[in-house]
């Protein structure tokens, strides 16, 4: 019988890979939007570059974001069976790195949302398309902390390890966000997803009355 820590790595590599595409991928369309933008007719074959790149990035990077949140679920399952509960209670670490996890997931699932949403239509302006952007990497930016607790959790330590010394940051205490800013990000989300619709839907009442004011 296969060991259920072995589908619980296969599972967590799954779910890592295909969030850090979607992060990959959705910084290669804002750098090529920001250049067809802002330096547009300067080198042809940049242009050409961008074009392609901002063309294929953005299914790319949709496509990785749903496989990365499913798989995502799909490693909380297989990590859930592969510790007995008691032992995973028992260490400090373990609550820390699901909070960690659910609040990169949160970002993730509240991307999909608003491209499922808004559709393409989420990248018409700067503000809707940075803030889509924005949730990704944010939420590359957690998933990539959790990773390194639960390398510790596994007592394997983690790669991060010497890029955190230098900064002063001591891993081997519980990393935990403080009651605020858990209250934060419960709170900021279906917010700035209200802002976020409420421009899209002016941006839209904006380009369908251009042809009638024509």
């Amino acid at each position: 019988m296969v060991d259920p820590r072995v589908i619980h790595s296969i599972t967590i590599e799954m779910c890592t890979g295909f969030l850090l595409l979607a992060g990959t991928a959705v910084a290669v369309k804002v750098v090529s939007d920001w250049w067809l933008r802002n330096l547009r007719g300067h080198v042809a074959r940049f242009d050409k570059w961008a074009l392609a790149a901002s063309r294929f990035a953005e299914p790319a990077s949709y496509f990785a974001l749903i496989a990365g949140v499913l798989a995502t679920f799909l490693s909380m399952v297989t990590g859930s069976l592969a510790w007995p509960a008691d032992q995973l209670w028992a260490s400090e670490t373990v609550p820390n790195k699901i909070l960690v996890t659910s609040s990169a997931q949160t970002l993730f699932l509240g991307a999909v949302l608003l491209r499922a949403r808004y559709r393409f239509e989420i990248w018409m302006t700067r503000g809707t398309g940075g803030f889509y952007a924005l949730l990704v990497l944010t939420g590359d930016g957690l998933m990539v902390l959790q990773n390194s607790i639960a390398g510790h959790l596994a007592g394997k330590g983690s790669l991060m390890d010497d890029f955190l010394a230098t900064m002063m940051i001591d891993t081997h205490p519980m990393w935990v966000f403080p009651a605020w800013a858990s209250i934060v990000i419960l709170m900021a989300f279906p917010l700035a997803a209200l802002l976020l619709g409420l421009r899209l839907r002016a941006s839209a009442k904006r380009m369908r009355a251009q042809p009638v004011s024509a």
